[in-house]
């Protein structure tokens, strides 16, 4: 038990490492080599260590101790561009950085029939950081800090059941620190810094009647965090109140629910399809509460995030050829509709309608195992004009664009 301790702390250390360098991260919703470069079609599939995140029972098809590393560098590249008659014109382009993130897991088979593991890793992220002083026109000549980073880094200790030669379930209980940084302007710079610990759960089963067909179905519990930390207003002082203050913001994160399934028309091609929901509207208002009584009063229903998001679906497609017992290629695509409506659409929360595309290929032998792989994401161009909008809508008319490229390595040790 020490042991294993040591190793879920190691791990979550290694993950939180990894998401320091990743403050302009995209909610991809993807983990893993092979899973990503098949269109993140896997829940059917799940026959690697990312199946904690896709479909924990498909770890019942590992039949040796494993230890996977699973890395990714995720390469933005966003742009606005509003004009306002007469008085100014914007151009300009997010921060476009290279931003690591990755994942580590040990696996181990206690019998032929059950798998417990350990696995770090960061289910989503969201934000972006932009140019101030090229946004400078929005604020009557001031530069100020344009950025938010929201995110989940989980460490879930897992075990998968092969109830049957044909029907398997697992489980993964999901610890997660949450947290939530936002720079903006206000009555001055308005920044807020904030993070909480919440639990939650990832529950599958995995149907596989034959070698040719196996089907799998996935649930994850919404995860409800109360971030606490503490906020501050350059300007506070301007109305006798001081510039910092204690802050508490609630966010649930969405509970997801997937299934999928995977064709093998012959020995080398495999054929997987998934549909994803994601319950997006229970973001519809992300509060905050101060306690000061005149931060309360004067900063309190600024501060709150009025989304609207709407659920989503996301449809997914793979397929993997195996050239040789060695060497595999992949590619998939996957359609991921905007949860956002125009009317509450920011350049600090970046969500828009992708289609990826995606392409890989595995090296695989009785040990080692190596994954390589990319994904393109090409955003929808969205424009916002002031007749969307209603007098109390944030959103921020203007025309905003998204791509993002994705390339990431996967390396797993059997024993």
């Amino acid at each position: 038990m020490k042991r294993f301790f040591k190793l879920s702390v190691i791990l979550g250390l290694m993950v939180g490492l990894c998401s320091g360098l990743y403050p302009n991260g995209f909610n991809l919703n993807s983990n893993g080599t092979k899973a990503l470069t098949m269109g993140g079609a896997f829940i059917g599939l799940a026959d690697d260590y990312s199946a904690v995140f896709w479909n924990p029972a498909g770890l019942t098809q590992m039949k040796q101790t494993t230890l996977a590393f699973f890395g990714t560098d995720i390469i933005p590249s966003a742009s606005y561009q509003f004009a306002y008659p007469g008085l100014f014109s914007i151009d300009t382009k997010a921060e476009s950085k290279h931003y690591f993130s990755g994942s580590a897991g040990f696996f181990k088979p206690l019998s032929e029939k059950v798998v417990v593991g350990i696995y770090g890793y960061i289910p989503t992220g969201l934000g972006v950081t932009w140019k101030g002083n090229e946004l400078a026109a929005l604020t009557e000549g001031t530069g100020y800090e344009w950025d938010t980073y929201v995110g989940i880094i989980t460490v879930s200790p897992v075990i998968a059941f092969k109830l049957s030669e044909k029907f398997s379930l697992g489980a993964a209980f999901n610890i997660s620190y949450g947290f939530a940084q936002l720079s903006r302007p206000g009555l001055g710079q308005y920044s807020e810094d904030t993070n909480d610990v919440a639990f939650g759960a990832t529950i599958g089963m995995l149907v596989k009647p034959s070698e040719k067909f196996s089907f799998g179905l996935t649930f994850r519990t919404p995860l409800k965090v109360n971030l606490s930390g503490e906020a501050t207003m350059t300007g506070a002082p301007l109305l006798g109140l001081p510039a910092t203050d204690d802050a508490l913001r609630e966010i649930t994160f969405p509970m997801w629910l997937g299934a999928g399934i995977a064709i093998k028309p012959t020995d080398k091609l495999t054929i997987t399809a998934d549909a994803q929901y994601t319950n997006w509207k229970v973001m519809d208002t992300i509060p905050m509460e101060f306690t000061n009584p005149g931060w309360k009063l004067f900063f309190e229903n600024g501060a709150a995030l009025r989304l609207d998001w709407k659920d989503c679906v996301q449809i997914r497609f793979g397929l993997e050829y195996k050239t040789s017992e060695k060497f595999a290629i992949r590619a998939g695509y996957y359609y991921d509709p905007n949860p956002s409506p125009l009317k509450t659409r920011t350049i600090l929360l970046p969500e828009m309608t992708f289609n990826f595309f995606t392409f890989g290929f595995g090296y695989h032998t009785e040990k080692v195992t190596i994954d390589f792989g990319f994904e393109y994401g090409m955003g929808k161009e969205l424009e916002i004009t002031m007749a969307d909008l209603g007098v109390d809508d944030p959103g921020m008319p203007g025309i905003h664009n998204l791509d993002i490229f994705v390339p990431n390595i996967a390396i797993t040790f059997r024993f």
